[in-house]
């Protein structure tokens, strides 16, 4: 009989644990297995190009000019004509300094030209004709343009300066040369792109009002008129 209650202990002790492992797994945490851990990477910028600093470099184009007007030569009044066109080359220097897309800068260049054309004038008794040359010329501009990354637009102006040479024969005279400095002013703009490395090439336009002096023919007493001159140029910058 002894023997049998202690079987029933056992197996009431074994029913109640039955029970209990059942609500204590009930109220133990649940661990899930971590998802792997994803790199982040930063976004990286996009640099855009930046015109600021200082550039020198070299240039070639085409020149092409005309004029007209009025002179006194001899006592005689008359027409005055001439054109002439060539090739020119030579260097400029700038800056640039960019904020946001605009860019503010200046530039000084100075060119060898091949320009020639012809003069004449005059009205009978008195005439003259002869050969224009302008062997050199510069300007001084100053700059404004709006970038957009490795390209920028811009517009120039300043003043222009160089040296007119006139030759030819004269009716009244016979035959004459002379020369004259001059200033003017100059407008036009351009399109600038920056390669690999620290070049960038452009092409560009330009306009020369009339200059303040030329060369006339001996015995003028007068003259006036005006002159344009047309500026068709490529070029190449390195900046540093």
């Amino acid at each position: 009989m002894r023997n049998h209650l202690a079987g029933f202990g056992v197996l009431a002790a074994l029913a109640g644990s039955a029970i209990t492992l059942p609500a204590l797994a009930a109220d133990m945490p649940i661990y899930h297995k971590a998802p792997p851990i994803q790199p982040h990477y930063a976004p990286v910028p996009v640099m855009l190009f930046n015109w600021t600093g200082f550039y020198v470099g070299g240039n070639l184009g085409y020149l092409w000019t005309n004029g007209s007007g009025n002179a006194t030569v001899g006592g005689v009044a008359g027409p005055v004509r001439g054109d002439g066109s060539g090739f020119v080359g030579g260097g400029q220097l700038g800056f640039n300094y960019q904020m946001s897309s605009i860019v503010l800068g200046a530039e000084l260049d100075f060119q060898g030209s091949g320009a020639s054309g012809t003069v004449s004038g005059g009205t009978l008794p008195v005439v003259y004709s002869g050969t224009s040359k302008m062997p050199w010329f510069g300007t001084a501009r100053g700059r404004v343009g709006y970038a957009f990354d490795n390209w920028m637009l811009y517009a120039t102006g300043g003043v222009a300066f160089g040296e007119t040479r006139v030759s030819g024969f004269s009716s009244n005279f016979g035959a004459f040369s002379g020369k004259a400095n001059f200033a003017s002013w100059t407008l036009g703009g351009g399109l600038e792109t920056a390669l690999y490395g620290n070049w960038s090439v452009k092409g560009e336009y330009l306009y020369l009002g009339s200059p303040s002096k030329v060369p006339v023919v001996p015995t003028t007493t007068s003259l006036s008129g005006s002159t344009s001159t047309h500026l068709l140029r490529t070029g190449v910058n390195y900046r540093f």
